[in-house]
């Protein structure tokens, strides 16, 4: 696999898993987690963020754990061949089939990762598409209320589909930090 890493967060978007079931794999260290530099915070590679997504993909008769699917993936070194599971092999998986989505999100993100930029100057440092001011919540926030891809389409006809499928997966991936913003917080008494 290749030298990219990605945040529990980043993972959880790419991958379909829940944050916590994320991060407790990677605290209770079924799952190896690093600190890169560039990066301050943990960070998995590639094999362990498709590893949730197989234990995700797995019906619940066939009760096949995170860190049982980073295994098996790691010793079978490829992770589009089928895999056996049992002492005789009686249950195949099309590793190939079951991570298909997981793989189409995973050159989404990358795609992302360069065409969403952050520059101060332009909407206050908020990722943005590459050359606009589109930025990539905005994009999230109207597929979230219901639109389509193709009516914001016919509002940006310079962008094309990948570029803001790209958009709504990376400010998926990539919430604001600190409290969020429009509700109303009450004090405790």
């Amino acid at each position: 696999m290749t030298s990219v890493t990605y945040s529990p967060r980043e993972a959880a978007a790419m991958s379909g898993a829940p944050l916590a079931v994320i991060q407790k794999a990677i605290s209770a260290g079924r799952i190896p987690a690093s600190i890169v530099d560039d990066a301050p915070r943990r960070q998995i590679d590639e094999t362990a963020l498709l590893a949730f997504a197989l234990a995700g993909a797995m019906p619940a008769e066939i009760n096949l754990s995170p860190g049982a699917a980073y295994d098996l993936l790691r010793r079978t070194g490829d992770q589009t061949r089928p895999v056996e599971l049992g002492m005789d092999g009686l249950v195949r998986i099309d590793t190939g089939k079951a991570l298909a989505e997981t793989r189409r999100r995973i050159d989404l993100y990358r795609r992302a990762r360069a065409v969403i930029t952050s520059n101060p100057e332009i909407m206050g440092g908020e990722p943005t598409i590459r050359g606009t001011r589109i930025t990539a919540r905005a994009i999230l926030g109207r597929i979230k209320d219901g639109e389509t891809l193709e009516s914001i389409l016919d509002d940006y006809p310079y962008l094309d589909r990948e570029t803001l499928e790209a958009a709504a997966l990376y400010a998926r991936a990539n919430p604001p930090r600190g409290r969020p913003s429009g509700q109303l917080w009450r004090r405790a008494s």
